[in-house]
């Protein structure tokens, strides 16, 4: 059974690092920081970002750095964009980084995925949620 998702995460923003490539039709977002939505020290943090990158590079998925955060940034989650036809592996690679939830953006539309499985539900435009962080 899916964990009821918290709120915020369905009104994160975004900033996709695509160097110079256009934005997949389709891909998802998972981030290995703080897991279980608990604040982790910037260490922790940075050692599972490397850990997540890790496998995806085993698993050879291509991806491109995604941070997600709240509209200010005050708040921001350095993650993987991977770039897939279905959102399996992200939700796969989300409870294993002990996260609540992934991303899965799928012709510019924004839906919002439990790492503990169930329907995709629907967050967004990733148009509309372009952040402009500096």
């Amino acid at each position: 059974m899916a964990k009821r998702l918290k709120a915020p995460y369905f009104s994160a923003w975004f900033r996709a690092d695509l160097r110079g490539r256009e934005l997949p039709v389709r891909f998802a977002i998972v981030t290995a920081h703080n897991p279980m939505g608990k604040i982790s020290p910037r260490a922790e943090n940075r050692r599972r970002d490397a850990a997540l990158r890790r496998c995806l590079r085993t698993m050879r998925i291509s991806c491109f750095r995604v941070t997600g955060g709240n509209r200010d940034g005050s708040h921001r989650e350095p993650g993987w964009g991977l770039v897939a036809d279905s959102p399996k592996a992200a939700c796969a690679l989300a409870a294993l980084f002990k996260q609540s939830a992934y991303y899965w953006v799928s012709s510019r539309r924004i839906f919002l995925g439990s790492a503990a499985g169930g329907p995709l539900r629907r967050a967004g435009s990733w148009n509309a949620r372009q952040a402009d962080w500096r």
